[in-house]
């Protein structure tokens, strides 16, 4: 009985080792956002997905970027609303901050409080790459997708279950 639960651990430890050092593994301050709305077309569209660079300095950034920022003004439930626009202008105030001013692509001009003012507080990255209706491409497999998640997340719970009863049964 030992062996076989032995075994099992060994087995259970080889195949979700890979997910625990994936999961340990220092990211890259990446983060995908999916555009909703068509306020950046034909740049970007409804339901394409983005990969935005949140280690991009604030300083560095150019008129033309297009970034990720939270809205100065808050909505009516009192949130801040992420946008994705392009920089359109970029000042410096009198003790040195720069503030910038976004447009939407679609958009005849700025909209004071959603895309003006933008300080560094409030910026979160800068868009660089676009992938096309990505949201339309994860909604369709999204039930496998979850299958399979459902599956390794059961699987990785025996796993700690039962290394923590191995472990209080051999001690």
């Amino acid at each position: 009985m030992l062996s076989s639960n032995l075994i099992t651990l060994v087995l259970m430890t080889l195949v979700l080792r890979p997910a625990f050092i994936y999961a340990q593994t220092p990211t890259n301050d990446n983060s995908t956002y999916i555009m909703i709305g068509n306020s950046m077309s034909p740049s970007i569209r409804d339901n394409d997905g983005m990969i935005v660079d949140s280690r991009f300095p604030f300083d560095k950034l150019n008129v033309g970027d297009i970034i990720v920022f939270n809205s100065y003004d808050t909505s009516n439930s009192g949130q801040h609303i992420t946008i994705i626009h392009r920089v359109a202008q970029i000042i410096t105030d009198d003790q040195g901050d720069r503030i910038i001013r976004t447009k939407g692509d679609a958009n005849p001009g700025s909209i004071p409080g959603i895309d003006y003012p933008v300080f560094q507080q409030n910026y979160i990255g800068k868009v660089i790459s676009v992938m096309p209706q990505l949201a339309n491409k994860v909604s369709t497999s999204s039930s496998t997708v979850n299958k399979v998640f459902l599956i390794l997340a059961a699987i990785g719970s025996v796993a700690v279950i039962g290394t923590y009863l191995y472990r209080k049964m051999h001690k």
